[in-house]
């Protein structure tokens, strides 16, 4: 299965989001590949930062994109 999908499947099931670490915990998976993947998808955003020892990780969330959502135009 494609990571994006199973980062996906993780975070339809944990409204309040998920660090790196912890999908890479979840999915068994390194940290690096979760975080490549989730640069890569549309659908997910940072919701908040927690405070993880003296540095802070950012806590991902799934967002609802409509199928019949605009792409953005590009400036010519």
């Amino acid at each position: 299965m494609v990571l994006s999908k199973q980062i996906r499947d993780v975070l339809d099931q944990t409204p309040d989001g998920m660090t790196a670490r912890q999908l890479a915990e979840r999915l068994k998976v390194q940290q690096s590949s979760v975080t490549h993947s989730i640069k890569l998808m549309p659908d997910t955003y940072i919701d908040r930062w927690a405070r993880t020892g003296r540095r802070y990780a950012a806590v991902h969330c799934l967002a609802f994109v409509p199928d019949d959502c605009p792409h953005p135009k590009e400036k010519t």
